[in-house]
Order: C-alpha cells, then sequence, then structure tokens
C-alpha cells in the first residue's frame, strides 16, 4: 500500500518515543519524598508526638506510589525500545493502553486511524488518544463483535442465566458510530505525537487509509462496545467451564 518514490527510496516512518526524563524525575522525586517522609515519621515517633505522623504517612503513600508509576513507565520504555507508536512502510505499531503492550497491525488489516481524546477523571483536562479500526472482516473488529453476540445469544445450550447476561449486552455501536469506532487505541501518556506529521506519514505510506479526528464527547461511541465485547467472552468461558464440571 505504501507509495515508492521513483528513486526507488520509501518515506521516512513516523515514530512517538516515550520520554525518558519525566519518570526519571517521578522516581527521584518520590524516593527522596519517601525519604523525608520516614525521617519525619521516626522523629515524631520518636519525640512522642504521634500527632504529627498522619501527613507524613500520607506523604509516604504518595511518595510511593509516585516512585512505582515512574518506575512502571521507565520499564515499558525499556520493553519497547521506547517506542510508543509508528506508522511505517508496514503499518501501523502501537503500545495499547493499559496494558503496556506493543501490538504492530498491517495495512491490510486497517482501515483507519482516529485520534481522538478522553476526558479525565480527577482533574480537568483531556487525554489524547490513538485508535486503528479494524477492517469489518478481522477479528476485534465491532462487526465482528455483533455477528458473535448474535450467535451467542441464538444458542440453546446456554445455561439462562448466561443467556440472560448475553440479552443484556450491548451490542455495539451502529450506523454513522459504526464507521471509525476502534477495536484497538493507546493514551498518549508519556509520549506525544504531532497530529500534522502523522497525516503526512498516512498520505505517503496508506494513502487509502483516513485518519480521523474525532472529540472527546465520542469517547465512549468509539471504545465503549470492547466492554461487551470482554463481557462476551467471559460468559463464554463461564458456560464452557459449567459444561465440562
Amino acid at each position: 500500500m505504501t507509495t515508492e518514490p521513483p528513486d526507488g527510496s520509501f518515506p521516512a516512518p513516523y515514530v512517538a518515543r516515550f520520554r525518558r526524563l519525566p519518570p526519571i524525575l517521578m522516581v527521584a522525586a518520590g524516593t527522596l519524598a519517601l525519604a523525608m517522609s520516614v525521617r519525619w515519621i521516626a522523629s515524631a515517633a520518636l519525640h512522642g508526638h504521634p500527632d504529627r505522623v498522619p501527613p507524613p504517612l500520607a506523604l509516604a503513600v504518595a511518595s510511593i506510589v509516585s516512585a512505582a508509576l515512574g518506575a512502571g513507565r521507565l520499564a515499558r520504555g525499556r520493553r519497547t525500545g521506547r517506542v510508543a507508536f509508528a506508522v511505517d512502510a508496514d503499518g501501523i505499531l502501537l503500545v495499547t493502553w493499559p496494558d503496556g503492550v506493543p501490538r504492530r497491525f498491517g495495512w491490510d488489516e486497517v482501515s483507519a486511524l482516529v485520534l481522538f481524546s478522553r476526558r479525565t477523571e480527577f482533574v480537568h483536562g483531556t487525554v489524547r488518544c490513538v485508535g486503528v479500526r479494524l477492517h469489518p472482516t478481522a477479528p476485534g473488529s465491532p462487526e465482528r463483535h455483533r455477528a458473535e453476540l448474535e450467535e451467542a445469544v441464538s444458542r440453546h445450550d446456554l445455561p439462562l442465566d448466561v443467556w440472560e447476561r448475553l440479552r443484556r449486552l450491548d451490542r455495539g455501536p451502529s450506523g454513522a458510530g459504526l464507521e471509525f469506532a476502534v477495536s484497538v487505541h493507546a493514551e498518549a501518556r508519556g509520549w506525544r505525537y504531532d497530529a500534522a506529521r502523522v497525516r503526512e506519514t498516512m498520505r505517503l505510506h496508506a494513502p487509502g487509509v483516513p485518519v480521523v479526528r474525532e472529540p472527546s464527547e465520542r469517547y465512549y461511541d468509539l471504545v465503549g462496545w470492547r466492554a461487551a465485547q470482554e463481557e462476551l467472552r467471559s460468559a463464554l468461558e463461564d458456560a464452557e467451564l459449567r459444561h465440562w464440571c
């Protein structure tokens, strides 16, 4: 699908990498704050001031969380050579969120690249996301999910409670919402992407694959159906286990 220039060279890939400095600072700051909080707690206990313990204790917990998050991001970056997202002649590489697993999608699987965002829960703001929309016939597409769910609901060998569980599941988006519902996505945490450069690289490597930007209000429409997909798998596995017990 890549268009080869007359001179035989291929367009340069687009690569977004995990940043190294922020997680290093998180680990360093967390370790320093933890050491200070432990010192405060020990001093309060030694001098008989238990009323001074709770704030340092809360700081110690926050420090451990910060250091652990930073260490986790460093480890994730090492596993993937610090590559978070790439577009090249072979397809798209995406380090999925939240499991941090790198996944490669060839151009024969991809029907669209979707740029969107979601609103954060605890702090006002948004997190930018990159999503891959697979072809309708590919495993993991919303069309395949709907077909598998319809097939499962029509089965007569399922326990009644499992059948009821499946009947209540979301069958996924329909109409206009179905076109760009993403099969896999990554949140741009610890890395950034340049939308204009992504579009240009996609145009060179895969001119037939659109790059679509969706507003944060459509976040659930884009990814929400995947929760029902996981529930479908879980329900069928449960029914299978009961069958063999």
